[in-house]
């Protein structure tokens, strides 16, 4: 009823999407402008919002869609942990997927050159071989580059929609939207059946992948592009922003350097990512998730850079004798460093 009050529209009311708004009290008291605008106070008083949530209740149940609410016991915690959370969410497929870690999104423009088409299906690829699941927009180019990558390698892939899941945007995704459902992924969207999506829609929806997952990747990106929106959005949450950098005369790439000055991390290649995210890749089809400290960070971070004697190492971490065997040695067990002849230590995969 509070999402119906509320209007999916395209610029979403803030009022009525805190963290903390109690649905039944504003309902039980609807506030009226200027706290709300006046079309939304006035949905809030409609007599028949209860009969309205029951009919698209209903058709998103014939439709084979699921309903979420914050209440929900599937309900993604990260999503209410931004300043206008969803009130609710339509889904299709495996809601489980919401809450599987490790996860982060990979966004970027829709008109990919060839470099970046390549770093994605490098970064994709390698991602999804060790079990990361995948968000991203079903939209056409590096979104669709992200989910073909899942799917390639048996991992689930989120989808969040800017329009109704029987409204698939672009219409060609339509397969690729099935594909996704049936193997193990999910299809997510705030507006209800029947709604097509207008432009501030994809705005809209690029705060959902901001703050679903704990990373966001853009591969290419210009300086007004939605995937610089998915950024921003992230690093209102606290969630972690990666960026590709490219060559600086394209325009794709100027988002990308524009985060990068900002302070986000840079991708020097899928096995850096990894060990940015705390990633190691197993001999498997699973992925080993490292719970890493201040002190292992230091670690990684120092080998970055490549291969370095245990005294330089040490030296460049800045910690006590004690402090850094114990993230060395911690690392090593976890495989996420190996020591090499001549004293040397180096990041596994390098």
């Amino acid at each position: 009823m509070l999402a119906i009050a509320e209007g999916f529209g395209e610029s979403p009311i803030a009022a009525l999407m805190a963290p903390d708004v109690d649905p039944e009290a504003l309902l039980t008291a609807p506030p009226g402008p200027p706290e709300v605008p006046p079309r939304a106070a006035q949905r809030l008083r409609l007599p028949d919002l209860a009969d309205r949530a029951d009919a698209i209740t209903q058709q998103a149940h014939e439709l084979g869609m699921r309903i979420l609410t914050p209440a929900h016991s599937k309900w993604p915690v990260r999503l209410s942990q931004q300043q206008m959370q969803p009130l609710v969410l339509f889904a299709q497929g495996d809601v489980a997927a919401l809450s599987v870690e490790p996860a982060c999104a990979v966004v970027g423009s829709r008109t990919p050159t060839p470099y970046g088409v390549d770093a994605a299906t490098d970064l994709c690829a390698t991602l999804a071989r060790t079990g990361t699941v995948l968000w991203s927009g079903l939209a056409r180019g590096i979104d669709s580059i992200a989910h073909k990558a899942c799917l390639q390698r048996g991992t689930p892939t989120v989808a969040v929609l800017a329009g109704a899941l029987d409204q698939i945007y672009p219409p060609e995704h339509a397969t690729l939207a099935e594909r996704i459902v049936e193997g193990s992924g999910c299809l997510i969207t705030e507006l209800p059946p029947g709604r097509r999506a207008r432009r501030g829609h994809f705005v809209r929806r690029n705060r959902l992948l901001g703050a679903g997952p704990p990373a966001v990747i853009v591969v290419e990106g210009s300086i007004a592009s939605g995937a610089l929106h998915t950024a921003r959005f992230a690093a209102e949450c606290s969630t972690e922003v990666f960026a590709v950098p490219g060559p600086w005369q394209s325009e794709r790439s100027r988002g990308c350097h524009r985060l990068i000055a900002e302070g986000c991390g840079i991708i020097e290649s899928p096995d850096s990512l990894l060990q940015s995210l705390g990633l190691v890749a197993s001999s498997g089809q699973t992925a080993l998730h490292l719970h890493v400290t201040g002190d292992q960070q230091a670690v990684l971070a120092q080998l970055k850079g490549g291969p370095r004697p245990t005294d330089l190492l040490r030296r460049e971490c800045a910690l006590d004798d004690t402090a850094f065997w114990r993230a060395l040695f911690g690392l090593e067990q976890a495989q996420a460093v190996q020591r090499l002849p001549g004293d040397l230590w180096c990041s596994s995969g390098l």
